[in-house]
C-alpha cells in the first residue's frame, strides 16, 4: 500500500479513463526493405505547416481513426546529471519488448537548434509505442509495471523517488497521443529474446544515440482538426524511399493529465508529427529532398517558416509550428517496427 501510494505520489499510478480505439484494416506493402515502397504514402512536413483548410472545410470532429497509443513524459533533466538520468534508465528493470501489443519505445534526448528559441525547457522524453489503448492499460495495471518502476516496494519506490529528485527539476509531465497513418519498416528486437536492451552505462557519459526522431509540433484551432488530418492523409509522400527510414505517425492529443479525459493540451500542442531514422544524415536527406523551388516558397509557406495561409485561407494554426529533434537512445523495437 505504501508502494502504491509513493507512485501515485510520482503520477505514475493515476487511473485513466478508458477508451475504445479501433484498428482499420489498412494495405500491408511486402517487407522487403528500406526501399519498399508503401501502398499508402502518408506526408510528412517537418519545415512548415500543411497548406491551410478552405473556407468549406467546416468540419470539427476528425475523422481518421488512431491506429496507434503514444505514452510520452516529458522530463526537465538538471543540468550535469544527464549521463546519470540515462543510468537510471538504463538499468531498469524491464520486460516491456515481450508485452502484447508493444511496438517501439525509446528516450528521446533533445538536440537543439543555436539558432532557433527552444519552446520549453524539457530535454528528455520518454516515448513508447503501443497497439492500442487496451494494450497500454494491460501494462500499466499488471506485473510489468510494477516491475519497471521500483519493483514495486517500498525501498524500490523510494530509490526511484531519490533518484527522480536528484536528476529532475519536478516530475514528469505525460502527454497521450493517438496515432494517425502508422507507416514502418520491420524492426529488430533484441537478439536474446529479452523484452530491454541491455546497454552498459557508467553514469558519467551519455549513452550511444540509436535512432534520430524528429517532430513537428502544430497548435491546431478548434473546429479546424478534421481538416489538418485530412490534408496529410491527402498529399503523398515517398518516405520508405529513403534509406535510414523506420516509422512516421501524425500524432493527435488525446487527453490532457489522463488518457482521454478531454482537457486541453498543457502546452497547446493538438497533433505532431513523428518520425524516426536511423541518423540525423537519413532524416536530413529526405527534408531536402522535400525542399520547394523559391517561387512556390513564397506563396505557399514551404520550406521554411510558414509566411501565412494563401489569399482567402483562414489560418488554422493558434502559432507556428515547433519542429523538434531528439536523439533515440535505449530504442527498443519490436518485430513488427513502429
Amino acid at each position: 500500500m505504501r508502494a502504491a501510494l509513493l507512485l501515485s505520489w510520482l503520477g505514475v499510478a493515476a487511473s485513466f479513463k478508458p477508451q475504445t480505439l479501433q484498428t482499420l484494416q489498412r494495405l500491408q506493402r511486402p517487407a522487403t526493405g528500406l526501399t519498399a515502397v508503401s501502398q499508402r504514402r502518408p506526408v510528412l512536413a517537418m519545415s512548415a505547416a500543411p497548406e491551410a483548410a478552405t473556407a468549406t472545410a467546416t468540419a470539427t470532429a476528425p475523422t481518421l481513426t488512431p491506429e496507434r497509443f503514444v505514452v510520452q513524459n516529458r522530463f526537465k533533466v538538471k543540468a550535469g546529471r544527464e549521463a546519470a538520468f540515462e543510468k537510471r534508465w538504463a538499468d531498469r528493470e524491464s520486460r516491456l519488448g515481450t508485452l502484447d501489443g508493444f511496438r517501439f519505445f525509446c528516450m528521446l534526448r533533445r538536440v537543439d537548434d543555436e539558432n532557433k528559441p527552444k519552446e520549453d525547457d524539457t530535454n528528455y522524453v520518454s516515448c513508447t509505442v503501443w497497439e492500442d489503448f487496451a494494450n497500454f492499460e494491460a501494462w500499466r495495471k499488471g506485473d510489468a509495471f510494477k516491475e519497471a518502476h521500483g519493483g514495486g516496494t517500498v525501498g524500490g519506490v523510494a530509490s526511484m523517488l531519490m533518484a527522480t529528485a536528484m536528476n529532475t527539476k519536478g516530475k514528469p509531465k505525460p502527454a497521450y497521443w493517438g496515432g494517425l497513418m502508422p507507416l514502418s519498416v520491420p524492426g529488430t528486437p533484441p537478439s536474446d529474446g529479452e523484452g530491454w536492451r541491455a546497454v552498459v552505462a557508467d553514469g558519467e557519459s551519455m549513452l550511444p544515440k540509436d535512432v534520430y526522431v524528429a517532430m513537428n509540433r502544430f497548435s491546431v484551432v478548434e473546429g479546424n482538426h478534421a481538416a489538418f488530418e485530412q490534408r496529410f492523409a491527402n498529399r503523398k509522400s515517398i518516405l520508405t524511399d529513403f534509406d535510414g527510414f523506420r516509422g512516421f505517425m501524425l500524432l493527435r492529443r488525446d487527453g490532457a493529465k489522463k488518457a482521454g479525459d478531454g482537457g486541453e493540451p498543457d502546452d497547446g500542442f493538438t497533433h505532431s508529427t513523428f518520425s524516426v531514422w536511423d541518423n540525423r544524415a537519413c532524416f536530413e536527406a529526405w527534408r531536402d529532398s522535400e525542399k520547394p523551388a523559391p517561387a512556390a516558397e513564397k506563396t505557399a509557406g514551404e520550406g521554411g517558416s510558414p509566411v501565412g495561409p494563401p489569399a482567402g485561407r483562414p489560418n488554422i494554426f493558434s502559432r507556428p509550428p515547433d519542429a523538434t529533434f531528439y536523439e533515440g537512445i535505449l530504442a527498443l523495437e519490436s518485430a513488427k517496427g513502429v
